[in-house]
């Protein structure tokens, strides 16, 4: 009887240890971390970009002034006028740069070289500025995020020629900014070779910007009216002058394409037009026909009127 006494008790205390007596959940024993697992997440070096890095070949050497928009009748500096300048094929177009408050670099055309919106961008934040007034198409303010929005897209072969605009000589440091943002934003899409910067011919901001084409790869065009050896010696391999400076007919004229092609720079003019209007433009006929014939020496021609001047080259 003892021993059956002992095998029921031990039976009895089998079951009892199975049985859910508790509410409390059942524990469970953590696995251990690897290394991998504790090692916190490291930020990418860049940005991963599925965009596209770079654009189609142009067939042209065509640069559309602000869009085109004198031809299109498009806002200057706008979508809209960018996609004209697409629709058209050009090599690039050429619109203005600012830097905002907000750290961040507005398009636009300055009035009265200080205002977009009646204010000063330096001052103020994008969504400020957008408020102030929208462009007269009904768009609002374009940054260059939005520009490169468009053009970084397969099969476009149009870039986006962007001006570091002078304020004055006290205001150096803003375009300079302008400049040093824009290749932060440029680079974080990987759109460098969407982009080219021509630089106002204000000798400090051009000292400020001439690093920047070899730390980010994009080339900037010094728009100074001095000498070959003046650009190389800023750090420039590439001029970009008005037909104002250029001889044979500009009313400063001082320069030639060939002075810059023979000490081994590229050269590009800007504006060779239909009519007249803007104070830099050739649009005499045998002005025109002078540039024309210089085109293949070029590194791109810009003109108001980019329709105009592609059936003129064809």
């Amino acid at each position: 009887m003892k021993g059956a006494r002992y095998i029921a008790a031990a039976v009895l205390a089998c079951t009892l240890a199975v049985l859910p007596w508790s509410c409390e959940k059942p524990r469970v024993i953590p696995t251990p971390k690897t290394q991998e697992d504790t090692e916190p997440d490291k930020p990418d070096d860049k940005p991963v970009t599925d965009l596209p890095t770079e654009p189609a070949k142009a067939t042209n050497k065509v640069v559309a002034h602000r869009g085109g928009s004198a031809e299109c009748g498009q806002p200057d500096n706008s979508r809209a006028a960018l996609k004209y300048a697409m629709s058209l094929k050009c090599y690039a177009m050429e619109c203005d740069i600012y830097w905002t408050k907000d750290n961040d670099v507005i398009v636009a055309h300055a009035a009265n070289t200080y205002y977009i919106n009646n204010l000063k961008p330096w001052e103020h934040t994008v969504e400020e500025l957008r408020r102030a007034g929208k462009l007269k198409n009904g768009e609002e303010l374009p940054t260059l995020s939005d520009m490169l929005d468009i053009v970084q897209v397969e099969g476009n072969c149009t870039k986006l020629v962007l001006d570091i605009k002078n304020l004055d000589s006290k205001l150096t440091e803003y375009p300079i900014k302008a400049t040093k943002r824009a290749c932060e934003i440029i680079a974080e899409r990987k759109a460098e070779k969407f982009c080219e910067f021509i630089c106002t011919g204000n000798s400090t901001v051009a000292s400020g910007v001439s690093g920047l084409q070899g730390q980010y790869g994009i080339p900037i065009g010094w728009m100074a009216n001095s000498a070959p050896s003046v650009h190389i010696s800023r750090g420039f391999s590439w001029a970009n002058l008005s037909t104002v400076y250029m001889k044979p007919y500009g009313s400063e004229a001082a320069r030639t394409v060939d002075e810059f092609l023979k000490a081994k720079m590229e050269i590009s003019i800007f504006n060779v037009d239909q009519k007249s209007g803007d104070g830099n433009a050739a649009y005499k006929d045998e002005e025109v026909n002078y540039y024309i014939s210089q085109y293949d020496k070029l590194r791109f021609l810009c003109t108001n009127y980019p329709k105009w001047l592609l059936s003129k080259l064809n």
